[in-house]
């Protein structure tokens, strides 16, 4: 008998209430659903259908109950944040087997870039739960759109900013105060966790590499499935699929990956330079 690739019980987007709206930035927002998803895993994503107009994926920053982080960007995104409290979005998933490890872990490093930053939050949690001692670097192109910086800081992460104007903390990329927390300061980590623009994951990869620790990454692909079928999110050459083998690769992986922070797939799945994406 054929095994059934459609799992009605997940694969069906569901009708979920829009519980609360939280204004994290500028442009981003968070929404708390009214839905528990206490099966997550650590990294995984869902899919959220905004209805008229289009479906995206969106990492899971919160369980229970389920919240995604929603930074303003296309028609799709515009459109969620015009939404109010009581609004309807359809929910499918969780989806992602590629999830964060902490297994045996006593500290680690998390690198957060921009809105990636927000993958990273449930993870943070996690970790000092399980305490586990975590520094973290949180870095965005200007103070106004840093996020979860107080969150980080209240629930026990040593912090570190970075703005590229220097308008708050270290003036320069995360990189460079990673690469200055070994080179400087002699630190040591059981893993670094990182999420944000590719070009600055590939540097984190790097430098993790010099001092031979291992790095756990969450990716990010145009998705249309979300559970493996379309290949639309597939690695270069390797085949595996962001949706379904990731979201979360380790540096394993991430070093076979062809043009890893320089090279992606557009929405019609053309390989592209990342510098033609912004």
């Amino acid at each position: 008998m054929t095994k059934n690739i459609v799992n009605s019980q997940i694969d069906c987007p569901q009708g979920v209430e829009i519980k609360e709206i939280i204004k994290e930035t500028h442009d981003v927002k968070t929404f708390v659903l009214n839905r528990r998803l206490l099966n997550a895993k650590l990294g995984q994503f869902v899919m959220i259908w905004i209805p008229i107009v289009d479906e995206k994926p969106f990492t899971i920053t919160q369980s229970d109950p389920l919240a995604i982080t929603v930074k303003k960007r296309g028609k799709a995104t515009q459109t969620l944040h015009s939404l109010e409290e009581g609004d309807i979005l359809g929910v499918r998933g969780p989806y992602g087997d590629g999830v964060f490890s902490l297994n045996k872990k006593k500290k680690i490093m998390l690198v957060g870039g921009g809105y990636g930053t927000a993958s990273l939050k449930i993870l943070a949690e996690t970790a000092v739960m399980q305490n586990i001692e975590v520094d973290a670097i949180i870095g965005a192109d200007t103070k106004k759109n840093l996020l979860f910086v107080d969150h980080f800081k209240n629930i026990g992460a040593k912090v570190t900013i970075t703005t590229d104007d220097g308008s708050l903390g270290i003036k320069g990329f995360t990189t460079f105060a990673l690469f200055s927390l070994f080179k400087l300061q002699n630190q040591n980590y059981d893993a670094i966790y990182t999420c944000g623009p590719e070009i600055m994951m590939s540097k984190v990869l790097k430098i993790a590499d010099k001092y031979n620790i291992e790095v756990q990454a969450s990716l990010s692909a145009y998705m249309k499935c979300g559970f493996g079928i379309c290949g639309h999110c597939a690695l270069d050459p390797l085949g595996l699929r962001v949706c379904k083998e990731g979201p979360v690769f380790s540096s394993d992986i991430l070093k076979k990956i062809d043009g890893f922070g320089y090279n992606t797939r557009d929405k019609s799945g053309r390989l592209v330079k990342w510098s033609e994406m912004i």
